[in-house]
């Protein structure tokens, strides 16, 4: 699981260009919304060159919507990242070039994925099916710590999954194990005045998704290899047995060449794409990462595609 100060922005740009570059301008003109309300801003940096530790980047900051990025001159590259409430920001986007970014208009617009990022709050609450909120802890360490006017001394009397009851005077609990817990507990001070008990239900999740290649029809394999034919279809079945599933992500890269943005897998679409942008080349790459709800991001996964010979 990430780090507690890593906040979650899961942020979608979702590129509608109404026009192309201008060369003499450097205008980039396009919209960008905002997948969750709490995005207020988001914040740009123009650099020149693409290696971060040799300048300063000239930073802009923009509302959601419709954007005109004016470019000066001698700046090449941008990236882009979110802004919430509270100024939490989310991760950087890649570098785009400048002279290259919206040369090609896509047929319909593509929902670009920014890496995933952890949730904040120690307790998070995660929507069930049933409609009520299950909390999921994020800290892998938390303390009972009672609070008290003056230089008073207290006791906590706690029990962890109805265990043996204990007493001390802060407690300290480590939740390195995935699974359900039920924390009770209860303050004493010296002069023998208890407070309520107080019980504290939660699930710890620290278990990314995992991802299985599912071939329609099955793959003809032969000596180690696999097959596969035009006419195959690949599906993606994802399993989360913690905070479920959030989103399933892929990138390739054709022919040795640069690996592409990540973009949600859409199951009608992906494939039929992927296909038809690297079907000419001979070797290419597939790459899958999945996605759950408190940020626990699957290991890419990898497939390597290699054109196979025809006989005569």
């Amino acid at each position: 699981m990430r780090s507690p100060f890593e906040h979650y922005i899961f942020l979608f740009l979702l590129f509608g260009l109404s026009l192309p570059i201008d060369s003499d301008t450097k205008t980039i003109r396009f919209t960008l919304e905002p997948e969750r309300e709490d995005i207020i801003q988001y914040e740009f940096e123009l650099w020149k060159g693409s290696s971060f530790d040799l300048e300063i980047p000239f930073r802009v900051l923009s509302n959601p919507g419709k954007i005109q990025l004016y470019i000066p001159n001698g700046y090449e590259y941008f990236r882009i990242r979110a802004v919430a409430k509270r100024q939490v920001r989310g991760f950087w986007t890649d570098l785009y070039e400048v002279n290259s970014f919206g040369k090609t208009k896509p047929k319909e617009n593509t929902k670009f994925v920014a890496k995933n990022q952890a949730k904040t709050d120690v307790l998070v609450p995660i929507a069930t099916k049933e409609g009520t909120n299950h909390f999921f802890l994020t800290e892998s360490k938390i303390q009972v710590k009672p609070i008290t006017k003056g230089t008073v001394r207290t006791s906590v009397r706690y029990r962890l999954n109805g265990g043996v009851w204990k007493v001390t005077q802060v407690p300290e609990f480590t939740f390195s194990k995935d699974g359900d817990y039920k924390l009770e507990y209860q303050v004493t001070n010296e002069l023998g005045v208890s407070d309520s008990m107080q019980v504290s239900e939660f699930s710890v999740d620290n278990t990314p998704p995992n991802t299985e290649f599912l071939w329609e029809p099955q793959t003809y394999q032969n000596k180690g290899q696999k097959y596969i034919s035009a006419n195959t279809g690949l599906n993606l079945q994802s399993i989360d047995l913690g905070s479920g599933l959030d989103t399933i992500r892929y990138r390739s890269n054709c022919a040795g060449g640069q690996k592409t943005d990540w973009f949600l897998w859409d199951p009608k679409n992906s494939w039929p794409k992927l296909l038809q942008s690297c079907s000419k080349n001979k070797d290419w790459e597939l790459e899958i990462s999945a996605t759950d709800r408190l940020g626990n991001e699957e290991i890419p996964k990898k497939i390597q595609f290699t054109q196979a010979h025809q006989g005569n």
